[in-house]
């Protein structure tokens, strides 16, 4: 049997049968549970339809959780089944079920519920230098419009982009191989200044040369298109 305190060289193999048996029965719970949860708000309002939103971290679907697509697939479809309308926030508002707004103050699912996994002392260095990235991008990208894809604006981005994830600075904060988190860290941010720097000096073939380069070795999310962040 494989439980959360088994240690890994013990640990059963996968069973996708079992696996799927689980997700059947946890999908049934769950909408039991929602379904009570409603019918207890409706009688609590005197009749009036009532609404509950469940929020998901989707980096728990398929990364974390093997069977977490199949068990929503199930809630999907076994919600209208139990008379349960399913409806995004925006169709939930328009339709009368919230009362107002509420106004959050900031927070985060970090430690603390703060910004100290990504702003505090032991990553201070990098948040400045994120900062520092994020405005010259958008500097950058916002004098240098472009009406077709761009490759080299394309990459830019996309280096930016691995510049500042937030991985790098979750990993350090937590002492989590934080000497290879940092390593990335500044190799990314190395590449985004080559390539910032090349852009603006007006070297249009080295440019797309470097960013062609950088693509080869970093090259993921190939639809991302730097005009969206010309805003």
């Amino acid at each position: 049997m494989t439980t959360a305190t088994t240690p890994p060289s013990r640990k059963a193999p996968y069973d996708s049968a079992a696996a799927r048996t689980a997700v059947e029965q946890d999908a049934q719970d769950f909408v039991a549970v929602v379904r009570r949860r409603l019918l207890d708000l409706r009688s609590e309002r005197g009749g009036r339809p009532a609404l509950t939103v469940a929020a998901f971290d989707t980096e728990l679907f398929g990364h974390w959780w093997h069977e977490g697509p199949l068990w929503l697939e199930r809630v999907l479809r076994l919600l209208p089944h139990a008379g349960v309308r399913v409806t995004t926030l925006a169709s939930a508002a328009a339709s009368g079920h919230v009362a107002g707004r509420v106004d959050l103050g900031p927070g985060s699912w970090g430690s603390g519920k703060d910004w100290r996994v990504w702003s505090g002392a032991a990553v201070a260095d990098l948040a400045a230098e994120n900062e520092r990235v994020a405005q010259h991008l958008s500097a950058l990208l916002a004098r240098t419009p472009v009406a077709a894809r761009d490759p080299v604006g394309d990459q830019l981005a996309r280096t930016g982009l691995l510049a500042l994830a937030s991985d790098w600075a979750f990993m350090v904060s937590k002492d989590s191989a934080a000497g290879y988190a940092r390593a990335r860290h500044h190799g990314h941010h190395d590449d985004f200044r080559a390539l910032a720097a090349v852009l603006e000096s007006g070297d249009r073939a080295a440019a797309e040369q470097l960013a062609a380069a950088l693509q080869r070795r970093d090259g993921p999310l190939p639809w991302l298109d730097a005009r969206l962040f010309q805003g």
